[in-house]
């Protein structure tokens, strides 16, 4: 449904969240080489709060080595609200894990794949993710969202 919006469509807004990992499921599908790395797939169910509400599977391939360091490229698909707009949208992730454990990376989301009050949704974020023991999982994470609207027809967004 094209709500009308009370800011022009180029508006930027910024919108942070924290994010609970209420399950995370791994699957090696390469094991470890001569070089010590492996290829891995993770599912992930996330739970967001602040500026994003809702709910959120995401896939992730990874490279992982000897180490614990390594890189990841994700889909992921938000059902929820940003900032009480409810719809869903899809993104795509890239990003890295460091020396320390912590998991830093960019998202955008899939221009067109916003539904609801968030079809026409444009946007990307930064986000980092660490161990918290007390958490379900060991993990919580962070994004701060960079977003905007494209016009539609008569300006609708």
């Amino acid at each position: 449904m094209s709500t009308q919006s009370n800011r022009p469509a180029s508006d930027h807004v910024i919108s942070e969240s924290e994010v609970a990992v209420l399950s995370y499921q791994m699957e090696v599908i390469s094991p470890a080489d001569d070089s010590g790395t492996t290829l891995v797939e993770t599912t992930l169910q996330e739970r967001f709060s602040g500026g994003l509400n809702g709910d959120a599977i995401a896939k992730h391939l990874r490279v992982v080595r000897h180490d614990g360091t390594g890189t990841f490229t994700c889909v992921e698909r938000f059902v929820g609200a940003l900032d009480g707009r409810p719809g869903s949208f899809a993104l795509t992730a890239e990003g890295f894990t460091d020396e320390a454990g912590v998991v830093h990376g960019r998202w955008e989301v899939v221009p067109g794949s916003g539904i609801g009050e968030l079809t026409g949704l444009r946007g990307f974020a930064s986000f980092y993710a660490k161990q918290v023991p007390e958490s379900r999982t060991g993990w919580a994470a962070r994004d701060v969202l960079t977003y905007w609207f494209e016009a539609g027809p008569a300006g609708l967004t």
